[in-house]
């Protein structure tokens, strides 16, 4: 793997995207060339009307796999903990015939076991990702994303299949099977995997002088996914826990069936590909190579912060909720509005504000995308960071929404990181490259999110004001990564940035 120009990978001939040029006349042309201006205008036109279908049907594509990804991940929060539960109080009160009622499954004995049961099964979840993802990143590279993105998803079905199993017969399997899921998350690393596929896919199959104005479409549609399934979650779980629970199972096979509809690059694959050397056991070889190569960038070194405390956003959300509730005396119900508030902010931003500022500058001022992405990258940081500080600092409740708006006006950190990071390498190893910033996030929040919880759980015997210390230290943490954002360098000759008409 060699990180080269653009111009080296790809022609502007096999480009979907055909840059806006001038037909432009000196002193000796003729006023009305109406022949030569016609033939050279028409295409060019045709192009740019073909170019810009072609990317909206992307993005579109893109977002609904996207949503759909999201939209599992959410509404099987709330069903499987009633799932479990209902498991372990129909054991405990020895499988009476008309059930228990949901009130009875509140004691502690139930409560401490269910949540055992979950701690485990999400600590054995992550350990899929960290040993597969990366190889299977860079089978997707050679091999296709199509195939190994399939293969994830059959195993979350699987997955969740053998849980659904476990849990409709609780006389049969006792609960704690459910942690023999995690095995069939091997097949292809789990929905984190399945995500980092995704956007390696995105990046492929979307003009690279567009990838950031699209990326921010697709990134909200993660929140607009939360709002939906939050909401069909409510008002489903009403009727069954089995509901919900089958729609995101349904999610998942609609996003397998549109797999076949996945664009196909627009850039080819590099031509050092030697399919020979992979069958002899290359693969391995290549990865080193492409891990080596990424290290060997000094600003992927420097972004990569960026994706290790980013993954801390939701861990400060969840400390609020209790943190405000001990502090201010909110009541918890209350204080899970502020995940509606960060939904809300992030859907305005990337839906409506970010993709219509960043095309203005691209192209009415020529501003480069990688220049955008760089400035979007350290405003969020910084913004994560000042608003750690604002809900650390908040001497009333009152005063904490405003604290969460700018907390949660950071939080496309990752979107604006993955976008920069692309144009440092090549197309053949975005896979490997996606794949293994989810193991760094994964890696992250393993070490992380206890981490927090703890310290918040030892400031308790502290005065009131150290109570706020999981905030401190997240503001720590977010500066931290402002110093290593700062240093950053872009220059004329970065990968993918165009050299004319664009401030440096």
């Amino acid at each position: 793997m060699s990180v080269v120009p653009e111009s080296s990978v790809r022609s502007t001939e096999d480009s979907p995207y055909v840059p806006d040029k001038k037909i432009e006349a000196d002193e000796t042309s003729p006023l009305f060339n109406t022949s030569d201006a016609y033939q050279q205008s028409r295409p060019l036109d045709s192009a740019r009307e073909d170019s810009q279908g072609s990317f909206d049907k992307h993005v579109i594509y893109f977002m609904t796999i996207h949503f759909l990804l999201a939209f599992c991940t959410i509404i099987l929060v709330a069903p499987l903990i009633r799932l479990f539960e209902n498991s372990l109080c129909l054991k405990h009160y020895g499988f009476p015939s008309g059930g228990v009622k949901e009130s009875l499954c509140k004691i502690p004995d139930i409560q401490g076991s269910l949540a055992t049961i979950r701690g485990w099964k999400s600590t054995l979840d992550t350990i899929p990702v960290l040993v597969v993802a990366i190889p299977l990143g860079r089978m997707a590279d050679l091999w296709g994303r199509r195939k190994i993105f399939a293969l994830s998803l059959i195993g979350v079905m699987m997955s969740l299949v053998e849980i659904f199993v476990v849990c409709a017969f609780p006389q049969i399997f006792p609960l704690r099977l459910v942690w023999l899921s995690s095995l069939f998350l091997l097949c292809g690393g789990g929905l984190n995997a399945a995500s980092a596929y995704m956007w390696a896919s995105a990046s492929d199959s979307i003009p690279t002088e567009r990838r950031s104005y699209a990326f921010y479409y697709i990134f909200s549609a993660f929140y607009s996914a939360e709002f939906v399934a939050s909401f069909t979650a409510s008002v489903t779980m009403s009727i069954s826990p089995w509901v919900p629970a089958f729609l995101a199972l349904l999610s998942l096979t609609v996003c397998l069936a549109l797999l076949w509809l996945i664009p196909q690059p627009t850039k080819a694959r590099s031509s050092t590909i030697n399919f020979e050397e992979d069958a002899r056991g290359s693969i391995k070889h290549s990865l080193v190579e492409d891990l080596k190569e990424a290290a060997s960038v000094t600003n992927v070194l420097l972004a990569i912060p960026v994706f290790l405390v980013g993954i801390f956003r939701y861990t400060v959300l969840d400390v609020l909720i209790q943190y405000a509730a001990n502090r201010f005396g909110l009541k918890i119900s209350i204080g899970a509005t502020f995940y509606t508030e960060t939904a809300a902010i992030n859907i305005a931003l990337f839906l409506f504000i970010i993709p219509q500022v960043t095309r203005y500058l691209r192209t009415k001022m020529y501003v480069r995308p990688l220049v955008i992405d760089l400035f979007l990258v350290r405003t969020s940081v910084i913004l994560m960071c000042l608003g750690s500080l604002s809900i650390g600092l908040s001497p009333s409740g009152k005063l904490l929404p405003l604290g969460v708006a700018i907390f949660a006006a950071g939080f496309g950190s990752r979107v604006s990181a993955l976008s920069l990071v692309s144009y440092w390498i090549p197309d053949d190893a975005k896979a490997t490259l996606y794949a293994t910033i989810t193991v760094l996030e994964s890696i992250g929040h393993a070490i992380g999110d206890p981490s927090i919880q703890q310290l918040f759980a030892a400031s308790l015997a502290f005065p009131v004001f150290w109570q706020a210390m999981p905030f401190f230290f997240a503001a720590s943490l977010y500066f931290l990564t402002i110093v290593s954002t700062s240093f950053i360098h872009l220059d004329k000759g970065s990968r993918d940035a165009p050299s004319d008409g664009y401030i440096h």
